[in-house]
């Protein structure tokens, strides 16, 4: 009887030393991927010269339509309203907005305020990025005459003296040349899933 208390016990401190050791291990491998998000972080320093705060995501649009996120570093660190905030993949998630001591709100580029000043990057056509009432991505102001292709790289221009020249917004997905338009739409298709973000960079 004692040894099969003994065994008894000696299992259920078995299970738990496993279940430390699970839990390091699962501290260790995020680690490990912060670490690799900093050094993309810094490959995209030496690339563009920027100044990079690496921030987590905590919070997202409680209303589910993705329009802000809350990032965990804020007035303490340095984070300054209208600050570019960028992806691992060096593409825009849009702009701070709000800022506290500890954590500051982004406006993603989504969002229905947001207007960013873009360029198509193979034709140098320029325009304004924003959102059209069914939710999607768009670019305004550009000629008709102007020949684009589906899948072409939309670029931030610069010219709104907020976001960086030359940062990925998306690609194009559709082009509408209705005949009751002044100007061509192109619709697109942002290179963040702003759903799964987790980490993000913001332009210091």
């Amino acid at each position: 009887v004692l040894s099969i208390k003994d065994l008894s016990k000696e299992n259920a401190e078995l299970q738990k030393k496993n279940l430390e050791l699970e839990s390091e291990i699962t501290k260790l491998k995020e680690i490990e991927r912060e670490n690799q998000l900093l050094r993309e972080g810094l490959k995209i320093s030496e690339k563009t010269q920027f100044i990079l705060e690496m921030a987590s995501v905590t919070g997202k649009d409680i209303q589910g339509l993705q329009e802000w996120i809350l990032i965990n570093k804020g007035s303490k660190d340095g984070i300054e309203k209208d600050m570019a905030v960028i992806s691992k993949e060096f593409a825009l998630v849009g702009k701070i907005f709000e800022v506290m001591p500890d954590f500051s709100k982004v406006m993603l580029i989504n969002n229905r305020k947001s207007v960013v000043a873009a360029l198509i990057e193979a034709e140098r056509s320029q325009g304004l990025v924003g959102k059209e009432e069914k939710g999607k991505l768009f670019m305004d102001f550009i000629p008709r005459n102007e020949k684009l292709e589906i899948e072409e790289r939309v670029i931030t221009s610069g010219m709104d003296k907020i976001y960086p020249k030359g940062i990925l917004i998306g690609k194009i997905e559709s082009i509408d040349l209705s005949q009751n338009q002044l100007f061509q739409k192109v619709i697109i298709a942002p290179a963040v899933d702003f759903s799964k973000l987790e980490e993000v960079f913001i332009v210091k």
